[in-house]
């Protein structure tokens, strides 16, 4: 058995409240513009303009997994080894992860992977999940020492609306980062954060394949993290997070996605990274891996919906 935890220190909702209580490969989704559906747990529709927003970062995406870079890592994989055994938690760097085994193996190439050097965050208060990503982004972007907070998570806050509110859903989820990452030297140029709906764009009944897709792009592309809502681990849920021990009554909870590893094959191989800061509220705080297949289907059984 194997720990999906990795060492901080090798590092390198609906209104989202977060306080609970214990209880193929090469193939490229293509999401249909304007596709948003109405988002469960009480969010607002998209306005119009956010629908187009969010329209225009999916065709961005798909232009960059089309681009003979984003193809030729899909490449890189098909002649990997079988590993001799499990892996445990294992390093993780700025750029890149490497797995540590229990016994030797032989790999002939490096999966394809990607990753951001960021730093988990443990949130102040019960429902500041959001501010507590939205402080690991905002360190990220305005490329701070990973012990430092470039805005404390009260002001995050504040610009999220989460103290008014009593939670932070997916519009306040986008409006606060825009605040908070506003002039940082690692944001893309014309940058806009949005909030877009995850669908089963190829109707192949699963919803891994599409969040891989827009992982690969922000991480490996737009080299930039991406803000995911879920229910932790809910008692009749198909997924839990991997940091979360047991089951609890969660209205829903923020993580910070930073990094990906392998391509999608519709099993559990690929992997998605992200950092979590929940220790006080039932989980706990750090960076963490889970496969891309849980995370999609986390996502669906929450709101459906991620920022980037």
């Amino acid at each position: 058995m194997f720990s999906r935890r990795i060492a901080p220190a090798l590092l390198g909702a609906a209104v989202i409240l977060c306080a609970a209580a214990p209880a193929s490969a090469a193939t490229i989704s293509r999401p249909v513009p304007g596709a948003e559906r109405v988002p469960s747990g009480g969010e607002r529709p998209l306005t119009a303009a956010e629908q187009a927003a969010s329209d225009r970062k999916v065709a961005a995406a798909m232009a960059y997994l089309a681009s003979p870079a984003a193809r030729a890592a899909e490449r890189t994989s098909l002649a990997c080894a079988t590993p001799d055994a499990l892996p445990i938690s294992g390093p993780e760097g700025a750029d890149d992860t490497i797995d540590t085994f229990d016994t030797p193996v032989t790999l002939d190439c490096d999966l394809p992977r990607g990753f951001l050097p960021v730093s988990a965050r443990d949130q102040i208060r019960g429902h500041y999940c959001g501010p507590a990503v939205g402080q690991v982004i905002a360190n990220y972007t305005w490329a701070v020492a990973l012990s430092a907070n470039k805005y404390t998570q009260a002001q995050i806050a504040v610009w999220m609306g989460t103290d008014v509110y009593g939670g932070t859903s997916a519009p306040a989820m986008a409006d606060g980062l825009d605040r908070a990452t506003l002039g940082a030297p690692r944001k893309p140029a014309g940058w806009d954060w949005v909030v877009t709906a995850l669908t089963d764009s190829d109707r192949d009944g699963t919803f891994g394949d599409q969040l891989h897709d827009f992982v690969r792009s922000n991480v490996s592309g737009s080299r930039m993290a991406l803000a995911i809502s879920v229910k932790p681990y809910d008692i009749n849920g198909r997924f839990h997070l991997s940091s979360w021990p047991r089951p609890v009554n969660s209205p829903g909870h923020w993580i910070t996605a930073y990094g990906w590893r392998g391509l999608y094959d519709g099993t559990d191989s690929s992997r998605l990274y992200y950092t979590d800061s929940s220790k006080d509220e039932g989980g706990a705080t750090g960076a963490f891996w889970d496969p891309m297949r849980h995370i999609g289907g986390m996502i669906m059984d929450h709101t459906g919906r991620f920022v980037w």
